[in-house]
């Protein structure tokens, strides 16, 4: 009579089975993890190319911080070129005496009027009426460089019958003052 318990074939039998179900259990071990690091790699990639993306755009606010540094100075310049409501006339005021100053001109009188346009004039009389030419020259050369801006926009002028070559009858001047 035979025994009932392990045989050696039934043992093989055991013994194959365990092999191919450890086979198979590692390879869907395998599988499981080998999926799981694909998702990792994905999401590692991602972060990544946020990252140089944000690298990119640091450096494009970077390059735009550095060229609007640059431009504070043109900017601070370019508000230079022309006056506000609130200071106009007593900067125009200011500069047209310093500038009749300088070309040994007296103002005598300065009023203001608004244009039709809402240009700001300012209408300038010397104490003299009759000046010479090249005084004169010389202080409309430096209304003209004028920063903030101004131009003269009316001159009437008329020569002086036996006062001289360089001798000139002025009116009213009219100076145009640029306004933001």
């Amino acid at each position: 009579m035979a025994s009932k318990g392990f045989t050696p074939q039934k043992l093989r039998g055991v013994m194959s089975f365990l092999l191919v179900a450890i086979a198979a259990g590692s390879a869907a071990l395998f599988i499981f993890a080998l999926d799981g690091v694909r998702d990792y790699s994905k999401e590692v990639n991602h972060r990544r190319e946020d990252a140089e993306a944000s690298l990119q755009q640091i450096s494009g606010l970077q390059a735009l911080k550095g060229k609007l540094s640059e431009s504070e100075s043109l900017v601070g310049k370019a508000n230079l070129l022309f006056a506000t409501q609130d200071n106009f006339q007593g900067q125009a005021l200011t500069d047209i005496r310093n500038y009749a100053n300088a070309a040994d001109l007296t103002v005598a009188n300065t009023k203001f009027e608004s244009g039709d346009d809402g240009a700001q004039t300012v209408v300038v009389s010397f104490e003299e009426s009759s000046v010479s030419y090249s005084k004169l020259i010389h202080f409309l050369e430096n209304i003209e460089g004028n920063v903030p801006k101004m131009q003269v926009s009316s001159l009437p002028l008329t020569h002086i019958k036996g006062g001289g070559a360089n001798s000139v009858e002025v009116k009213d001047i009219k100076i145009r003052i640029y306004v933001r």
